[in-house]
Formats: C-alpha cells, structure tokens, sequence
C-alpha cells in the first residue's frame, strides 16, 4: 500500500500505532486507508482502554501532520520518507541489533542530502575518552575522509564530536543522527559543530519530528541507523555497557566490518572506558591496530571483500 508523507506522519501519532504495524501496512495491496487499519485489526490505547481506529482519529492525526510539514518547512527540515525515490538503498537494509529489518520510514532532514550518496563510516565511542582515545578518533575520522568517505556519527560529546570535528578539518562531509527533533542540538555545546557541520555540506538526520526531546529510547533507536547507513562501523573506546554497543551490535547484525581500536599502551588498554573494545572483538569485531594500513582497510571496505584477520 502506498503511504505517502502525510499519512506516515499522521499514522505515526496514533498511539499504539508503532513501526511494525506501518511495516506490514506498506505490504498490503492499495485501498481505502480506514477499511484496511480495521481490516488489520488496529486499536489505539485511549483512557487506558483499546478502542477501534475511528475515521475522526485518522482526521486528528493528519491535522497534526500538516502542522508537522508546515512547521519543519517553515525551520528548513526537509523530509525523506521510505516512499520516496531519494531515499538511500542501503537504509532499506537497516537491520535491528536483533538482526529484525528496521528501515527508517521517515528522516527529517537539515542541510545537504547529497551527502548520503557518499560511502559513509560510522566513528562512535565514549562521551568521556582517554587523551589516545580522542586522539585515534580524530585520526581515524582523517584518514576515512582522505579515502572519500562521509563519517557518520551521533553528535554526542567526547567520540563522536572529535569524529566530526576531525572531517571536516581534514575538509570532509560529515552526518549526524540525532535522538531528538532537529530544533534542537543535544548536548547544546555542539551547536556550533552542527552549523560548521551543515555550512560544510553536512547533514543532520532523525526520525523524531520537531519539537521532540531526548529520551533515552531515542538515543538507542538512532544508532541502527547509523549502522544501516554506513558500509562499516569503528568503535574507538567504549566500556562493556557503554552506549555505543548498540550501533556496534547493529553493525554486527547486519553482517557489515565491526573494528574497535587496540590500544599499544596497556594502562589505556585496562581502563574501564576501553574494556569494551575486547568484548567486541570476543563477538566478531576486528582491532585496528597502529601499524595498519588504512587505506588497504578502506578499499576492501568499499569492495565489501573478505578482511583478512592478517591486517589486524
């Protein structure tokens, strides 16, 4: 069934209306919106109580989403919705870290989409890296953009600001996901790493429509995306529940490179902060070590070729 932009916004809202139940909607041959919700067997959660999808909630939902598409026009959000011929390949393959297909069905957008038809790497770690773990994230962010790779990351503190920092001093593209609408920058302190960002041809991505705040569902959810993205996903330094295991497992369940980095000095190598690296590997990830060669890395990246454990 086609959806068009109105309708997965106003479909959306509906409580009790999740990504699934819009999933399966799409696999279903066109026809009258309200007869197929009942005919799917849709309740929406009011009061405490399911009751059926009436056509007067339909008609509150699509107000809600004309507000949505005029206010976002009106702050320069543009729109990328899983109908639409624009939207990328490789997102359609966005897998869950449970390896469940997960495709984003809406992306609001700010700054140049034209970014996402450049091959991406995501560089995540820790908000609070070691002096070497900011270090290697900043150089790493520098050798993918000198082999024509967008860096993708989440706009958090520590890691991820010095990976998009790093791309664009080396005068590469950078895109952020974002656990919030695009109003706002979280942590407020990056605001003008964003507008460096998007004065640089970058982009700023989220599923979360304008005006939506952070939660803590939000921050997980985006770093899928960043997975399904990008060709290959580096974890620079991250402990054993740190947050950037989510788009590391994504990474793995979706069958792409997963690299943490191998830390030459052992007392950086056994702090808490990096003992995560270790557990990555123990599930499939591959360490990036001083001696490799980046460039060697990012050709097979690109060719999606065997990576031979002998690099590592």
């Amino acid at each position: 069934m086609h959806i068009d932009l109105a309708e997965i916004i106003a479909l959306s809202s509906l409580w009790g209306v999740g990504s699934k139940k819009l999933y399966h909607l799409l696999d279903l041959p066109d026809g009258d919106l309200l007869e197929t919700i009942h005919q799917c067997g849709w309740t929406l959660r009011i009061d405490g109580r399911n009751v059926p999808v009436e056509e007067r909630h339909l008609d509150e939902a699509r107000e809600y989403a004309e507000r949505v598409i005029e206010i976002s026009k009106e702050n320069g959000i543009g729109f990328l919705y899983y109908g639409d011929v624009a939207y990328p390949e490789i997102l359609r393959k966005t897998v869950s870290e449970k390896g469940e297909l997960a495709p984003p069905l809406l992306l609001y957008t700010k700054g140049d989409v034209s970014a996402l038809n450049t091959p991406c790497v995501t560089i995540a770690g820790t908000r609070h890296p070691s002096p070497d773990g900011a270090k290697i994230a900043g150089f790493v962010a520098g050798e993918f953009v000198r082999e024509r790779f967008c860096v993708v990351s989440g706009l958090a503190a520590g890691c991820d600001a010095v990976a998009h920092e790093n791309a664009l001093r080396e005068g590469g593209k950078t895109i952020a996901f974002m656990a919030h609408g695009l109003h706002q920058v979280y942590p407020p302190e990056n605001r003008a790493l964003a507008d460096r960002m998007l004065a640089q041809g970058g982009l700023l991505l989220s599923e979360f429509p304008f005006g939506a705040s952070c939660s803590k569902y939000g921050f997980i959810a985006r770093d899928r995306l960043q997975a399904g993205l990008s060709l290959a996903t580096v974890v620079v330094q991250t402990d054993v529940n740190g947050g950037s295991m989510h788009v590391a497992n994504a990474t793995l369940a979706a069958r792409k490179p997963l690299f943490t980095i191998y830390f030459e000095d052992e007392k950086t190598r056994s702090l808490d902060i990096s003992k995560g690296n270790a557990s990555l590997v123990a599930k499939g990830a591959r360490y990036l070590k001083e001696s490799d060669d980046l460039h060697r890395v990012a050709e097979q990246i690109i060719h999606q070729s065997s990576l031979p454990t002998s690099l590592f």
